[in-house]
């Protein structure tokens, strides 16, 4: 892997160098944030301790990667201006705080069917339909009412 820096800017207010890099890593996976600190260390002459990588990603279908780090002049300001998540990412894993344990659920118990309470039973009581008054159907005319006509 070889680590090539491609903008390096030095910040007085924050009293850090920020660098933009550019690494190589042809035939290989993308490299590990340590490494990465390591080379970017030598290169500008500060201790691994002291630079944050902010970002690195490799490119698609490519063996290069490129990433934004920050140099600090004391570790007083690096821990005062880099968030905690940051600081906790470039380190290796022995040195990583450990994460208190997740807590555990407890299996619920086993789904019992809930005793089933007596359904007390609708009855609907039978409406009273208002009487209706027979209509008496009419006799038919016989045929001789009509005059022997069919029709």
């Amino acid at each position: 892997m070889k680590v090539e820096i491609i903008e390096k800017t030095e910040n007085q207010l924050f009293k850090r160098t920020e660098v933009k890099f550019k690494a190589d890593h042809a035939g290989e996976p993308t490299p590990k944030r340590l490494d990465v600190r390591a080379q970017l260390a030598s290169q500008l002459g500060v201790a691994a301790e002291l630079i944050v990588i902010e970002k690195l990603a490799s490119t698609h279908g490519r063996q290069m990667a490129s990433g934004i780090a920050r140099a600090y002049s004391s570790r007083e300001q690096l821990e005062g201006l880099e968030p905690k998540f940051l600081l906790q990412r470039g380190m290796p894993k022995e040195a990583k705080p450990e994460k208190p344990p997740e807590k555990v659920e407890k299996p619920k118990e086993e789904m019992k069917p809930k005793p089933e309470k007596p359904k007390e039973e609708k009855v609907e009581k039978p409406k009273e339909k208002p009487k209706e008054e027979k209509v008496e159907a009419k006799e038919k005319p016989s045929k001789e009412a009509d005059g022997g006509k069919e029709g």
